[in-house]
């Protein structure tokens, strides 16, 4: 054990030396760096050094990240908000990586966090995510990212309501206002599925304004895989069944998309006969259990 603490502290002690802004180190060195940090050290130490590794490259996704998310729990608000916009700034460019999409995904939904868990006011925090939305629309080069603070944004929205309050009636304005993409009703089929009262009926609504504004057939088979897995996993076998028939006749003159459909139809019916299986077995011992249970007390 004290050998590898010597080994993890030996090499920190070279990346240090390594990671020094007069040898220009990349950022992926910086980031390894960062990884190698002591977990004995506090988040105001390890600020201490992740700050200045990022400035050495302020557009690199990852570093801003790790810095963001150190500066949250150990700044001022004003840093912090500073940080957050600078960065926002500079990382969004064309030909990012996946791995540079999603961290700079991830730089903005931590923003929308801290900043509206700063507003003192409903109102004011709407307003905030408002400007974020007009903001992500301009970004064409993430595709991911408007939907991904669509979605945040609709989430936020529902929290602040009663619990009463229907899913759909948040999601109808957003839907009239952004005409959001595939992507957002991806999550908000999610969002509904979780926080409905009345989920089958609630779920069949935003899956047809899904269909209705898909742009493609490929959109409307994931979509309509979507719904039919759900119906599956609730034991509404007929329902599904029918969903797919529909669409069957609908993309039927479009091979790629009915290959998808029937592909699609398939996985989604393994899985929920994975489910029953696994659902049966644990019945099935349940039973054995129980007769064990008489056969103890006779």
């Amino acid at each position: 054990m004290r050998r590898a603490d010597d080994q993890r502290q030996y090499l920190f002690s070279i990346l240090t030396s390594l990671t020094k802004p007069t040898f220009k180190p990349s950022p992926r060195l910086l980031r390894l760096h960062i990884h190698h940090l002591p977990i004995t050290l506090s988040e105001e130490e390890q600020a201490a050094i992740v700050t200045p590794h990022a400035a050495q490259h302020p557009s690199d996704p990852a570093l801003q990240r790790e810095k963001l998310s150190l500066l949250s729990n150990t700044a001022d608000s004003e840093t912090i908000r500073k940080a957050f916009k600078e960065s926002m700034k500079a990382c969004v460019k064309p030909d990012l990586s996946p791995e540079d999409k999603r961290d700079v995904i991830d730089i903005f939904t931590g923003y929308l966090e801290w900043e509206s868990s700063e507003c003192s006011t409903f109102a004011l925090a709407d307003g905030f995510y408002k400007r974020i939305l007009r903001e992500t629309l301009r970004q064409d080069c993430i595709a991911e990212l408007h939907p991904t603070v669509l979605a945040s944004y609709y989430e936020f929205s529902l929290s602040r309501q009663s619990e009463n309050t229907s899913p759909l009636a948040i999601l109808e304005p957003i839907i009239s206002t952004y005409s959001p993409s595939h992507e957002f009703y991806h999550r908000a089929f999610d969002i509904v599925s979780e926080q409905s009262s009345d989920p089958q009926a609630d779920l069949q609504k935003v899956y047809m304004r899904w269909r209705a504004s898909a742009r493609s057939n490929s959109d409307k088979v994931s979509a309509t895989l979507r719904w039919v897995d759900w119906l599956l996993e609730n034991q509404e076998g007929k329902k599904a069944y029918d969903a797919i028939e529909v669409m069957r006749r609908e993309v039927r003159s479009d091979e790629v998309a009915l290959a998808e459909l029937e592909a699609g139809w398939v996985r989604v019916m393994e899985d929920a006969e994975g489910i029953d299986s696994g659902s049966s077995e644990e019945d099935g011992e349940s039973e054995d259990e129980g007769e064990d249970e008489d056969v103890i007390m006779e």
